[in-house]
């Protein structure tokens, strides 16, 4: 019954066009998600702040080491002008401002680039006298760049891991260590895609950095940038990677290139573990080396796929076949444990997995990895002995099942490549709950609100300035807040609000019903003979990222 369904040739050949499908659709999916992995955690003065004197500078604090690339000023009408000379302290980036003399609000754009090597932009707005009437347009991405960033990541990693493998392979197994000219000329292909991807790779993150179209991957300020990130390093230990793997098949003293091959695969983990967002966790001394082998025994699992397909087509699969058996135990054990110990590292909570776009990656990740291990054990324990007994039929077998196990793989780097764009969730965590900022102008008085969602342990709370017509502190009582919605049929919810100075109140926790947005009156008690009320919608439905 066994053999009779894996004769079955529909299964072999639907697979790959089924795998060609879930690919498409998880890009088509996850393509408007796209994220970079610095996180704003606080800035001075604060997102959506309406301020009465104009500030001096502005002051943005990062989760992580950032350095700055491009900084300019959007003024309310629309101008923009280039921030020079910013000042980098402590994970914080200070950006003298020119002199602010309209009211309106002003946005402040910025773009950086992590340690990790993957650069983030946004726009901290805040306003002066009152906010403009058209706001800052905060939009960035180029949906085209990432696309062409995320197929040249996967082209780089099917090179170097099929390449630097083979000559892996190649050294450790005598049989294979003379190829017929085309299997060779695949290899040395391979190692050149990787080494082309690699160079394209940098170039993009350079242009990625600046915010830039495709075309100014011919701007030299594009290769200068990205010289200086953590993938400047990464790329030169890449390409040195490659060197060995090609050296190694020019040398004909098997110690020799057997030693060139070993020194390529150390140079491929030192590569990846030099820049991303694992090797900046923390504690570094624990994910940097983490990285380091879950690459080796990524590429020695993954990467002995196609030699054996090779050996197995040919009929020489005996000495591969054994010490891949022999090998793999051993790799699985090594990758699975350094791929916890990076879970463990990027992960704040278990619900992470499903909540965080980062952990969507992984657990769709996991799932392909689980039907990989499925066919890699029906071909050891179910097929290895028949083969290893040259039995014809378990052989052909075999290679069917290697060739579905490979395009696995394609679509397992394909998922993994979009961890690029995906924050870890040690980098969410340490993200501040966004608040919900609305002012009031009327002829009796102007307030600024500034509501804070709850984020546990911390409740809801919303904040109140109050101030007279012409900008002075005014002066109150008593305060209270009224929340209505009609539309939702909900009745009024009123709360005392509690001084905190006398021109500023505050109503700590604050709980309401899950609704998009709140008309609000505010009532204000100036003396037992005057009373004035404010009103305003807050709306509480914050845009998903």
């Amino acid at each position: 019954m066994q053999t009779q369904i894996m004769r079955r040739a529909p299964l072999s050949t639907s697979l790959p066009r089924l795998i060609i499908v879930l690919m498409t659709f998880i890009l088509l999916v996850w393509a408007p998600r796209l994220y970079a992995h610095a996180s704003l955690i606080a800035s001075t003065p604060n997102s959506s702040a309406v301020l009465q004197d104009a500030p001096h500078n502005v002051t943005l604090s990062f989760n992580e080491s950032i350095s700055p690339l491009v900084m300019k000023l959007i003024r309310p009408d629309g101008s923009t002008e280039d921030l020079k000379e910013p000042l980098t302290q402590n994970n914080a980036l200070e950006l003298a401002l020119p002199a602010l003399d309209e009211h309106g609000t002003y946005g402040v754009s910025w773009r950086v680039i992590s340690a990790d090597g993957h650069p983030v932009g946004g726009t901290l707005t805040f306003s002066l006298g009152m906010p403009s009437a058209q706001t800052v347009d905060k939009r960035s991405g180029d949906p085209l760049r990432n696309s062409v960033i995320w197929l040249a990541r996967l082209l780089g990693y099917l090179g170097l891991f099929t390449g630097i493998a083979w000559t892996v392979y190649r050294s450790q197994i005598p049989s294979t260590g003379t190829l017929p000219a085309p299997a060779s000329r695949f290899v040395l292909s391979a190692l050149a895609l990787g080494a082309g991807a690699v160079l394209l790779n940098l170039g993009l993150v350079g242009v990625d950095a600046l915010d830039l179209p495709l075309s100014a991957l011919f701007n030299s300020i594009v290769w200068k940038t990205a010289a200086t990130t953590s993938m400047g390093l990464a790329a030169v230990l890449a390409w040195l990677a490659v060197l060995c793997a090609a050296l190694s098949w020019k040398m004909t003293h098997r110690l020799s290139y057997t030693l060139l091959a070993i020194l390529a695969l150390f140079l491929l983990g030192g590569s990846l573990a030099a820049s991303g967002h694992a090797s900046t966790a923390e504690p570094v001394w624990l994910a940097r080396p983490s990285v380091w082998l879950h690459i080796i025994a990524l590429t020695l699992w993954i990467g002995a796929l196609l030699p054996l397909a090779f050996a197995l087509k040919r009929g020489q699969e005996s000495q591969l076949l054994a010490r891949f058996s022999r090998l793999i135990p051993a790799a699985l054990v090594l990758l699975l444990g350094s791929g916890a110990t990076l879970i463990y590292v990027q992960f704040d909570q278990v619900s992470s997995l499903w909540q965080s776009a980062y952990g969507q990656v992984l657990s769709v990740k996991l799932l392909l990895v689980t039907l990989l291990l499925g066919l890699g054990a029906y071909n050891r324990y179910r097929l290895s002995r028949a083969v290893l007994n040259q039995q014809s039929e378990a052989r052909s077998r075999m290679l069917r099942i290697v060739k579905m196990e490979y395009l696995l793989v394609v679509l397992i780097l394909a998922v993994l490549t979009l961890w690029r764009f995906t924050p870890p969730p040690r980098a969410l965590a340490q993200v501040p709950t966004p608040s919900i900022s609305a002012h009031i102008h009327t002829d009796a008085g102007m307030a600024d609100l500034v509501y804070t969602p709850a984020s546990p342990p911390q409740a809801a709370t919303l904040k109140l300035s109050l101030f007279e017509p012409d900008f002075s502190p005014l002066k109150a009582q008593e305060v209270e807040v009224i929340f209505t919605n009609p539309q939702a049929g909900v009745e009024s919810i009123t709360f005392p609000a509690h001084p905190q100075s006398p021109h500023q109140w505050e109503i700590n926790p604050i709980e309401l019903p899950h609704l998009a947005s709140w008309d609000i009156r505010i009532q204000v008690l100036i003396s037992d003979f005057e009373r004035i009320r404010l009103d305003t919608t807050l709306e509480l439905q914050t845009p998903t990222p």
